[in-house]
């Protein structure tokens, strides 16, 4: 007999996400190809003509604009392919790093001393998985420091009795935060 069936957790990133990133990026390059096409088919679409030396004069009379306007070809489709491959990739990081660096902060803030809170995300942001496991933690984070202020508050309650109880009270109170704080290092 097997143990309880577990679900596999779900990827980091969406597969739609990642599936439209590469039409896009292959949209791109598409698009850089087919204008790549055009400027070269109109500069290179003259007809030649039927006899050798008509058209060794043409291809003469051709040679001196052939190599700016590969050049030129050449550029424009390296000026559009690598801006709208930047533009996607700024995309890409506003979608995945942008949680990330939310959640960096949160961190600072935490270490510096601020009160924790969890890390709202924007719709379509990725990492959900990360995410939601971020502001579980936080949530057991605020759970775990009320209950030990309660303890603590509880100890310091006693401390208006005899110094022996306030003593073995906040002892007491000290080890029960001691264990719970085990599981944060």
């Amino acid at each position: 007999m097997s143990g309880p069936e577990t679900n596999p957790p779900p990827p980091l990133i969406d597969r739609r996400y990642i599936f439209g990133l590469l039409f896009r990026l292959c949209a791109n390059f598409a698009g850089g190809v087919a204008i790549l096409f055009v400027i070269l088919y109109l500069a290179l679409s003259r007809p030649l003509p039927w006899d050798y030396a008509g058209v060794s004069h043409a291809l003469r009379n051709l040679a001196p604009f052939l190599r700016p306007v590969l050049a030129v070809s050449v550029l424009v489709y390296a000026l559009l392919a690598c801006g709208s491959t930047a533009a996607l990739c700024v995309y890409i990081l506003h979608k995945v790093a942008g949680p990330l660096y939310r959640m960096d902060l949160v961190l600072d803030q935490y270490r510096s001393g601020a009160p924790t809170r969890t890390v709202s995300f924007r719709n379509g942001d990725q990492i959900q998985p990360v995410a939601q496991a971020f502001n579980q933690w936080i949530g057991t984070l605020r759970r775990d420091r009320h209950r030990w202020l309660a303890t603590m508050k509880d100890a310091e309650r006693h401390c208006l009795q005899d110094e022996a109880t306030c003593r073995a009270k906040m002892e007491d109170g000290l080890r029960k935060v001691a264990e719970d704080m085990k599981r944060y290092h």
